[in-house]
């Protein structure tokens, strides 16, 4: 994933020369709020039991993960919507490794 990291990287700094400065200010206040928030210390950690969960998928269906849990092992990815530039690279290196 270190290639990830990269391209992450590489995004933003296209992004901070695209974006008007108004934006940035937004995207840089609403990053320090989620901090203020620990919201690092209360995540998962790598390697720790992931909280069973049952959500509806893009075609409204429940998917609960101890079921999918029943056929190996699985990844959680959240995806917010194909215009989302971070979620497409995420997708994408899942899709590579």
């Amino acid at each position: 994933m270190k290639i990830l990291a990269q391209q992450i990287e590489e995004l933003n700094e296209n992004l901070a020369k695209q974006l008007p400065t108004e934006v940035l200010e937004i995207f840089s206040k609403s990053i320090e709020e989620l901090k203020d928030q620990s919201i690092e210390e209360s995540s998962i950690e790598i390697g720790e039991r992931f909280p069973d969960f049952c959500l509806s998928n893009t075609n409204d269906e429940k998917i609960e993960l101890k079921e999918l849990l029943k056929n190996g092992k699985v990844i959680v990815a959240f995806f917010r919507g194909s215009w989302c530039p971070y979620c497409n690279l995420e997708l994408k290196a899942l899709q590579d490794t």
